[in-house]
């Protein structure tokens, strides 16, 4: 491959990166809980 073929395939491959990119909408996170309640929680439950 010639030099100029490859920095144009470089730059179309980063154009549909930057196209995919604008539609990636991350997955909410849930924080994990712990099973075992706290000290305190036993206190407010009583």
């Amino acid at each position: 491959m010639d030099k100029q073929n490859t920095k144009s395939q470089a730059y179309k491959a980063l154009e549909l990166l930057e196209q995919a990119w604008a539609y990636y909408t991350p997955e909410p996170v849930i924080p994990a809980r712990d099973e075992t309640p706290e000290l305190f929680e036993y206190a407010n439950a009583a």
